[in-house]
């Protein structure tokens, strides 16, 4: 098709437009734009209490037989799925479950705040697992990818499951953290519109932040030195705004956005696995209609709180240390596995609502990479001596798949309280979590010497990255 014909197609379809025609138009635009590949993307998903490694580990491999002085890839073709990421099963081809990476800096102890995305030392303790030092690597990968919103950032707050928005996992750079929406019904009032709204919102913003952007203009002529340095910032983020309220408003005149919104409950989901669904569902209606390309959903917010309501009504912080539901009969360390689930079902029913829309010879879900890790590594208590990664999605060919890396282990014991759970200590020369998002960005399109290294380690190759038994 000739420049023109694209260009005249482009804008019919724009006009005329709707769900059905979207992916045409995004692989139109892309043409256009001289990319003519459909856009990658990426959601990452956190949950908290550790990923222990029965959890994560085929139930041929148990952990006390792992113990090795060097790197192993098993195929997972013949081996099974443990009951947490069994609902992966259908995506098996597609996937890479990863032991042995080190937290590096990070301290991961009772949720890694900040850290567990930005592979980089924020502190320890509540307060410094706020500080932001450093940008993350959903950030850097949306900054590649783009997007009407470049990072979608939606939490689940099992503590207060009143709470709107936190600070907790994600950050453009150091003192810009992003806030996680925990509220379903006002993530999707941002990206959707009202539930049930006839009037245009996203016009009525745009042609608000429109007025005010005139203003801010005649007031900049007046203005010198910090006083216009700062005036520009605040401008730029009017335009940005305007720029993404007009396509929102554009989406919606053409019926788009209200084809694509999930149904959500009434009233409102308060139990966290309800929540947890809602916020899939939102994060997947945001992917189907090219409203994003990056979504974080942190399923406890980086941090030991509350209950898993809808599972156990025992405080998360018991179930880590294996206190006993007596509702469930169950050890805590025994309902963990019903969480994990629980997050793992929702997050392959989101690949099979992408697995179900055409998009450049394949589907949306040939393009998407899951990851799917706890924000306290392998255990509630851990310095990071092992972080076990589930990534689901190839990149279109970039990521090898079907397989179970394990970097060396150098033992497994028994630790707290006497349960016969057991951890894996991954060794002293092994790689970090950087070289594992270091090969993320690889993947995207988007690489870098190392990511959030500092010193002598950006040096180092194992630490690095990119990871070749990861990296095609």
């Amino acid at each position: 098709m000739s420049n023109i014909g694209r260009r005249t197609l482009l804008k019919s379809v724009s006009r005329a437009g709707g769900l059905a025609f979207l992916p045409v138009w995004n692989r139109l635009a892309a043409q256009e734009a001289g990319h003519p590949q459909p856009p990658r993307r990426v959601v990452f998903v956190l949950f908290g209490n550790g990923f222990h490694e029965e959890g994560s580990l085929p139930r041929e491999l148990a952990a006390p037989r792992l113990q090795g002085t060097r790197t192993r890839v098993f195929p997972l073709d013949n081996l099974t799925l443990p009951f947490d990421i069994e609902p992966f099963q259908p995506w098996k081809e597609r996937l890479s479950v990863i032991h042995g990476l080190r937290a590096g800096a990070v301290h991961a102890d009772h949720g890694a705040g900040f850290g567990a995305l930005s592979a980089f030392n924020v502190g320890v303790g509540d307060g410094r697992r706020r500080h932001v030092p450093v940008e993350t690597i959903d950030a850097a990968v949306a900054r590649h990818l783009g997007g009407i919103f470049p990072l979608l950032n939606l939490g689940v707050d099992p503590g207060q499951p009143n709470t709107r928005a936190v600070r907790c996992s994600s950050a453009w750079g150091a003192g810009r953290p992003l806030a996680a929406q925990c509220r379903p019904e006002l993530a999707y009032e941002s990206l959707f519109g009202s539930l049930g709204a006839t009037r245009n919102d996203f016009a009525l913003r745009r042609n608000l932040l429109d007025f005010l952007g005139d203003d801010v203009r005649r007031l900049r002529g007046a203005l010198r030195g910090d006083e216009r340095e700062q005036l520009d910032v605040q401008l730029d983020a009017f335009e940005s705004l305007s720029r993404r309220d007009a396509k929102l408003a554009e989406l919606f005149e053409q019926g788009a956005l209200a084809k694509s919104a999930p149904a959500l409950p009434r009233p409102f989901p308060v139990k966290f696995t309800e929540t947890v669904s809602a916020q899939f569902e939102i994060a997947a209606s945001a992917l189907v209609t090219g409203l994003t390309n990056v979504v974080t959903i942190a399923t406890e917010l980086c941090s030991i709180r509350g209950n898993y309501t809808g599972i156990s009504d025992l405080g998360t912080h018991s179930l880590g240390h294996n206190e006993r539901d007596p509702a469930l009969n169950l050890a805590g360390l025994d309902v963990l596995p019903r969480v994990r689930r629980h997050i793992a079902e929702r997050t392959a029913a989101l690949l099979q609502r992408l697995a179900a829309i055409p998009e450049e010879g394949g589907t949306m879900a040939d393009n998407t990479l899951v990851v799917f890790t706890s924000d306290s590594a392998n255990r509630q208590h851990t310095h990071g001596e092992n972080w076990p990664f589930v990534l689901v999605g190839n990149l279109r060919g970039r990521l090898r798949t079907n397989q179970l890396v394990i970097y060396p282990i150098e033992k497994d014991s028994a630790t707290y309280e006497g349960t016969p759970h057991r951890w894996m200590t991954a060794a002293e020369g092994n790689p970090a979590i950087n070289a594992l998002y270091n090969t993320i960005l690889h993947g995207v399109g988007a690489p870098r010497d190392h990511f959030n290294l500092v010193g002598a380690a950006q040096k180092n190759p194992v630490q690095a990255g990119p990871l070749p038994e990861l990296l095609v």
